[in-house]
């Protein structure tokens, strides 16, 4: 049995159960306890599952790291108004960021062939963006994470070292006016703070259902976002706690 279809059915047992056995799990399987803890410690990597003692536990939505596919049709008409207004913030001669979400990749899509410097781990939003010959791509190397198709690590945040970053266009999975924002996975956390840390200007894209939901990890303290582009208003209280702390809260045109 192939690994991905190995995988496939280890996490069909774990969203049935809500937790499983290693031993359970390689005799499902037809493999040995080794290859199933190997599988656990590479699913957890991916934000896919939470290793328990002697076996795996599932991970609630909020803190999951769902495939790029099936990300990409969450909120689709809600992250191509976002991608339009961030696209209208772009200019010229800049170097600029995007992460690997699914948002970053309509930002990608929809910019135009202009002279830009564009930093990204993400490989299909640097497939979009090689068909544009006037914006020059740089790719962040590391490990590469099968379920967001875009590299971490090391590697990674150390090439960041190497590049002036104009503007961030990043995204989340959770934001807390108070808090800051949040990502299901250490690794992805991890490269985002190194960025925010970095950028003169960073520029949250999250649609509304984001507002007042929180992840595993935070990666940004609220006052270090710049600009927040969102689908709809948040309630009054959120959006005066983000205004607060001087963030500028913008809404995408329909």
């Amino acid at each position: 049995m192939l690994a991905l279809e190995r995988h496939r059915r280890l996490l069909d047992l774990l969203n049935k159960q809500g937790g499983v056995r290693t031993a359970e799990v390689a005799r499902a399987l037809g493999v040995t306890e080794e290859t199933v803890r190997r599988d656990f410690e590479k699913l957890e990597a991916e934000g896919a599952l939470l290793r328990s003692h002697g076996g795996a536990v599932r991970l609630e939505p909020m803190r999951r790291e769902f495939p790029a596919g099936e990300r990409a049709e969450q909120n689709a008409a809600e992250k191509l108004r976002i991608a339009r207004a961030a696209v209208a913030r772009i200019r010229p001669g800049q170097t600029i960021l995007f992460d690997a979400s699914t948002t970053a990749l309509q930002v990608a899509k929809l910019l135009p062939d202009q002279p830009l410097t564009v930093l990204t781990n993400a490989l299909q939003t640097a497939l979009a963006l090689v068909e544009k010959p006037s914006v020059h791509v740089a790719l962040l190397g590391g490990n590469l994470m099968s379920s967001s198709q875009s590299c971490t690590g090391w590697s990674a945040e150390q090439m960041l070292e190497l590049f002036r970053i104009d503007a961030a266009y990043i995204s989340c999975r959770g934001l807390d006016a108070e808090r800051g924002p949040s990502e299901a996975t250490e690794e992805q956390a991890r490269l985002k703070r190194r960025v925010v840390e970095r950028a003169e200007e960073v520029c949250l894209l999250a649609d509304a259902s984001k507002a007042g939901a929180t992840s595993s990890f935070f990666f940004a303290r609220t006052q270090e976002i710049d600009v927040w582009i969102t689908n709809r208003a948040p309630s009054a209280p959120f959006r005066q706690a983000m205004t607060a702390h001087g963030v500028r809260v913008e809404i995408a045109p329909k």
